[in-house]
């Protein structure tokens, strides 16, 4: 009888890829595109990413593993200082960084912030110029001249996050700058995550959508509980924190409507998440006044490593 033979491990171009951008350059979206699954939370709203999310790509030869990072900008508060330590342990744990840049603004403080982050990371850097279907060739134009003041070596490519076909050349790339070695992860493993906490993403996303500018950002969002009620049924708890007592009835709305409205979305999105699921969400809320600012509570929530 012969010896049954080991299974071979795989191997292909691997490797950890920095996501680095000022809010909103479309660094989510990129990720949720190419993985074909919702992710990491989407808005139009500055500071939507707090902390950052591992997505992996898996192609016929590669796994590439996207760290996508906060949005760089100044801190002033204990989340603000808690974001910008994720992504300098974004950057540490990198082989490479992709510089997503939004040509459609003026290149400014942030931008200067990320060119000098990824100047200083003596990693590869490419930089992506993404939503070139919104963009005129002057504007691509300005902020490749502004990015290559520091980073006169860096790679440069066009994209819009949204389309998929758009990131391929990127994605070559990429694959061309990683070494063939062991692949890191189960090749149908997309994310390492718990579903609780995309779930919790999932309903921070739905509060930036529904709810005033300045709100969504004084909430943080926790899972409490996430039970299999049947085959098909799953009860969440979650907790809305709010830091003031005026913000409750906004949140609440009139008559219930607006919690309301945030609990449909809310378990769609989970549901989508859940492959169809049923998904019963239960939303409460809890006033800690001025939580942004207390490190050890920032902690508690992962939002500080």
């Amino acid at each position: 009888m012969s010896e049954t033979q080991p299974i071979q491990p795989q191997k292909g171009h691997t490797g950890y890829v920095a996501l680095l951008g000022r809010p909103n350059t479309g660094k989510s979206t990129f990720l949720n595109t190419i993985l074909g699954c919702h992710l990491a939370a989407v808005s139009s709203k500055p500071q939507t990413t707090r902390k950052s999310m591992l997505g992996i790509y898996n192609d016929t030869d590669s796994q590439i593993i996207f760290l996508d990072a906060p949005g760089v900008h100044p801190y002033h508060i204990a989340l603000d200082e808690a974001m910008s330590e994720s992504v300098n342990k974004v950057m540490s744990d990198a082989d490479i960084v992709v510089c997503l840049v939004d040509p459609t603004r003026v290149p400014g403080q942030e931008d200067a912030m990320v060119a000098e982050l990824a100047a200083a990371c003596a990693k590869p850097v490419i930089l992506v110029l993404n939503k070139t279907d919104l963009s005129t060739q002057q504007q691509r134009q300005a902020s490749l001249d502004f990015y290559h003041q520091k980073l006169p070596l860096a790679d440069s490519y066009l994209m819009t996050a949204s389309d998929a076909s758009s990131a391929q050349g990127l994605l070559d790339r990429l694959k061309a700058l990683l070494p063939i070695e062991l692949y890191l992860y189960d090749r149908e493993e997309v994310a390492v995550a718990y579903e609780r906490d995309i779930a919790a993403e999932l309903i921070r996303e739905t509060l930036l959508e529904k709810l005033h500018d300045e709100i969504p950002h004084c909430i943080a969002v926790t899972v409490d509980s996430w039970k299999n009620m049947s085959e098909n049924d799953i009860l969440v708890r979650a907790t809305l924190i709010l830091e003031r007592e005026a913000h409750k009835g906004i949140v609440i709305g009139r008559g219930g409507a607006m919690i309301k409205a945030i609990r449909r979305a809310s378990q769609a999105k989970i549901s989508e998440l859940c492959q169809g699921a049923n998904i019963i969400l239960e939303l409460s809320i809890k006033i800690i006044p001025n939580w942004r600012k207390h490190k050890q509570f920032l902690k508690d929530l992962r939002l500080w490593e």
